[in-house]
């Protein structure tokens, strides 16, 4: 019997073991249902998205929104048309956001706003102190009533006098010489202008002389002037003669020095004019002939330096009183102070997306856990003054297929956008802020010489072992008690053995 009670006991001992080794399978698979059910209810939490005409990254955009001056949709729309602009841009350079924009590829008749290209292309082959000889007949080479510096035959200027009379006071004389001197003749200049707008990547541009007064066959559109306007302000020399107010030209062999020349833009000047007068203008022109209409384009930095605007109105009306001359309404000076208005007044510029920003977390199949969505660069952008980052929208594109463990740290999973109503602002790519291994991958190699065994699961294993723990649990109090009794009769038998022996 004490043979029988130890094997038992032993039995019990096994099976004990044996229980202790399933219930925590049982409990990790418990573990692990939880921890999917978690992760499924954080995918549940989608990012809003909108929907948008399908274009590859980097061009969203650009398509469908208000990223590069080749913006189609621009952040303030482009519904509210100005007085009576034919064409607008206001452009921000520093986020390359376009802020507003109407009939901005319409192709209009560029006036004197060709006169930029003549110069900016008159640098790229000359030297401010390069002495130029005034051809002969210079005169009868001009358009009808033009605007000019009053040059003569056998004059001698310098490309810096030409310039600055080219860009303060529109002199078609002076752009005239310019091309003569780096081409031979006006034809010949004319080329270089085209090619030069092409580089930058005009579209809807071509010039047929080098002046602009040409009854209209000079053609360009308020983006493509917004590009040229980037594009020359570039050139530190340009840039300079661009916002300057006024020249002094000193006396040449032809003529005594000429009177001061002061700018005609007169946002960025207010000797003559004060009304239109605004101390964030750098630079620009404001031109007018019957043909073109009155024409604008202007540089502007907030006070803050925050924002450098580019602004360009074209085909605005111009009202004259009845004598023919005093100005009613300029059209584009008008326009422009309420396009800077807006730019300034109603929008700021805000970070949008900052290095090491984390967007979401996305599931990853296979996966221990989820990827966290992370933004590696900064990118600002011009926002409503009244908006918040919660104002805004943001669209998370996985990668084709979706996610699969595993994944490295830093890897690039998917794109993002952000936008701002019906226009996309800016996009980035998006990369994991850490590494996510396959489920059940530790990391550590566990080698054992036990085989595998496929018959059940660690449920079924599980019962029967809670079944086994109980039968021995009552076999064991069983055996115990059978004990307990056992020793009691013996006892007893003892002390009867006693009694008889006293009694002897």
């Amino acid at each position: 019997m004490k043979k029988f009670r130890q094997i038992t006991l032993f039995l019990l001992a096994v099976l004990l073991l044996a229980q202790t080794a399933v219930l925590p399978a049982a409990a990790a698979e418990t573990t692990q249902g939880e921890t999917q059910a978690a992760t499924q209810a954080t995918e549940s939490m989608e990012p809003v998205t909108l929907p948008t005409t399908e274009a590859e990254f980097g061009t969203v955009s650009v398509v469908n929104g208000c990223r590069t001056i080749d913006g189609m949709i621009p952040l303030a729309g482009g519904e509210q048309k100005l007085d009576t602009a034919q064409s607008a841009f206001l452009y921000e350079v520093n986020t390359d956001t376009v802020v507003y924009s109407f009939n901005p590829d319409t192709r209009l008749p560029a006036g004197s706003l060709t006169k930029l290209v003549t110069a900016i292309v008159a640098l790229q082959y000359c030297e401010l102190d390069d002495v130029v000889t005034v051809q002969s007949g210079i005169k009868s080479r001009l358009p009808v009533s033009s605007l000019t510096m009053d040059l003569t035959s056998e004059e001698q200027v310098t490309v810096r006098d030409l310039l600055y009379g080219l860009l303060l006071t529109y002199a078609n004389d002076a752009a005239v010489v310019l091309a003569e001197h780096v081409a031979g003749n006006r034809q010949g200049f004319v080329p270089l202008m085209n090619q030069w707008v092409q580089q930058i990547g005009c579209t809807g541009t071509e010039f047929s002389t080098v002046h602009g007064v040409d009854g209209g066959e000079s053609l360009t559109t308020a983006r493509d002037m917004a590009k040229i306007v980037r594009e020359a302000t570039k050139n530190e020399i340009f840039r300079e003669i661009f916002g300057a107010t006024e020249y002094d030209m000193g006396a040449t062999n032809k003529s005594e020095a000429r009177s001061t020349m002061r700018t005609y833009n007169y946002m960025s000047d207010n000797h003559n004019i004060q009304q239109f007068y605004d101390t964030r203008v750098t630079g620009g022109v404001q031109v007018y002939e019957s043909s073109s209409g009155a024409c604008m384009a202007i540089t502007a930095t907030s006070s803050d330096e925050s924002m450098d605007y580019i602004g360009v109105v074209m085909g605005c009306v111009r009202v004259y009183q009845e004598n023919g001359w005093s100005v009613v309404t300029y059209g584009n000076l008008e326009e422009m102070t309420n396009l800077l208005k807006m730019g300034f007044n109603d929008y700021k510029v805000n970070r949008v997306f900052y290095n090491g920003m984390t967007l979401s977390q996305v599931n990853v199949n296979g996966g221990e856990c989820s990827a966290v969505a992370m933004v590696t660069k900064d990118i600002d952008s011009v926002v409503p003054v009244s908006a918040q980052m919660n104002n805004l929208t943001m669209n998370l594109k996985m990668r084709d297929g979706g996610l699969s463990a595993p994944i490295e740290a830093g890897e690039q999973i998917g794109t993002v956008e952000i936008w701002y109503r019906t226009s996309c602002m800016a996009e980035a790519e998006v990369y994991a802020m850490g590494s996510v291994k396959a489920s059940g991958d530790t990391g550590v190699t566990i080698r054992s010489t036990a085989v595998r065994s496929d018959l059940g699961d660690s449920g079924i294993l599980s019962i029967i072992g809670t079944i086994c723990v109980i039968v021995l649990g009552l076999a064991a109090a069983y055996l115990a008690f059978n004990a307990y009794m056992r020793s009691r009769i013996r006892a007893q038998r003892r002390r009867r053995r006693a009694n008889r022996r006293r009694i002897r």
